[in-house]
């Protein structure tokens, strides 16, 4: 064995350590490392793998320029095969930050779950977690109140920013959250003076071609089945559907739109009983796809079938429509890409941009599947 020399410039722990990492270069490290169930993998365990300081890890993972680039590739590659991850609680004392998101998902009826919003979860918690966040589903339940469910999360300090969905004209949370500066993300705009980041869907246009498409097809009284007017969304809906009607000199009868919670349940009875009322109606625009699966079903209840006797478009951000029998012609925008454009807002917020520059109107596509006519 030779004798070390310092070389000048290097301490004899930093020669140790170049000595160690040139019989590593080239060796599969980590291939055959093993940790106990249970044991949590700390920079002293990736360190003590590599036969380097705690301190040169912790640069290497942090790209200091300090370290060489042979070296932090072989740090992060052991690391990564031994299943190393960051102590979010140290990190969160030292910045005050918790590296987590919040989103709020109400759930309209007890016992039933909103079939459509996973890939917007998938969407915006892949997006976060490339940069090294977590995210927390908080369900807002029927019995709740919907301030009081954003106010908790704030006053508790578990997340860094939130989302929140279904917003209304004059909506609460987004007052609150303006008030107390949390950053957040709205799926939904509001009719509020204050600017605040928001995605949303342009539904009054949607609303709009709906009824032009069903006009067009010779139904002269076709029928809208819109969310709650609670929310801003609903109200946008049917402004663009009273707006085709009077661009044509028509009345868009008020007997001839309703409202309901987009569930397959609502759907179903509400098909049920308007058919009851109006057995001469022969279209309608559903402005769910959730309930447009429930008033498939309430169609066949009674009697009628979209394609036969009646006509049917709806609205939502999967391809579910697509499967549907018969399949429904649909405005469609995909889940997914909000779920991750609602991240991406949130993150820049978080970051302290201008919520200005924060807001974005989505325009759906129509996917045509000819359900909105029907042969008598």
């Amino acid at each position: 064995m030779l004798a070390s020399s310092p070389v000048r410039g290097h301490s004899p722990a930093e020669m140790a350590e170049r000595n160690n990492l040139s019989k590593l270069q080239g060796l599969s490290v980590g291939r055959g490392l093993r940790r106990e169930a249970g044991q949590r993998v700390t920079l002293r365990t990736v360190a003590t793998a590599l036969g380097l300081s705690v301190t040169t890890v912790s640069r290497a993972l942090k790209e200091g320029p300090e370290v060489n680039r042979e070296t932090i590739e072989l740090v992060k590659r052991v690391a990564g095969e031994l299943g190393y991850r960051p102590n979010l609680g140290g990190i969160n004392l030292r910045t005050g930050k918790t590296h987590a998101i919040g989103i709020v998902l109400p759930f309209g009826r007890e016992g039933e779950m909103n079939i459509v919003v996973a890939s917007l979860i998938e969407g915006a918690s892949r997006y976060m977690k490339a940069r090294g966040y977590r995210t927390t589903i908080v369900p807002q339940l029927q019995a709740d109140d919907p301030l009081a469910t954003v106010r908790d999360i704030v006053e508790e300090g578990s997340v860094d920013g939130i989302v929140i969905t279904h917003t209304t004209p004059q909506d609460d949370r987004v007052k609150y959250l303006l008030e107390v500066g949390m950053p957040f993300v709205t799926f939904g705009r509001t009719e509020l003076l204050s600017v605040h980041p928001s995605i949303d869907l342009d539904h009054e246009v949607i609303g709009a071609e709906a009824a032009r498409l069903l006009l067009d097809a010779g139904h002269s009284m076709p029928l809208l089945i819109a969310p709650s007017h609670d929310f801003t969304y609903g109200l946008q809906f049917v402004r663009g559907w009273r707006k085709t009607f009077a661009e044509r000199n028509l009345q868009a009868q008020d007997d001839c739109i309703y409202v309901t919670t987009t569930t397959p349940d609502n759907g179903r009875d509400m098909a049920k009983g308007i058919m009851a009322l109006k057995p001469d109606a022969t279209a309608a625009f559903v402005a769910s796809e959730e309930a447009a699966l429930g008033f498939l079903a309430g169609l066949r209840d009674v009697g009628r079938e979209v394609g036969k006797d009646f006509a049917l478009i709806t609205y939502g951000g999967t391809a579910l429509p697509g499967f549907f029998n018969p399949p429904l012609s649909t405005f469609h925008y995909s889940n997914h890409a909000v779920g991750e454009r609602l991240a991406a807002f949130l993150h820049r917020a978080i970051a302290g941009e201008n919520p200005g520059e924060l807001s974005e109107v989505v325009r759906a596509v129509f996917v045509d599947h000819h359900s909105q006519t029907f042969h008598a």
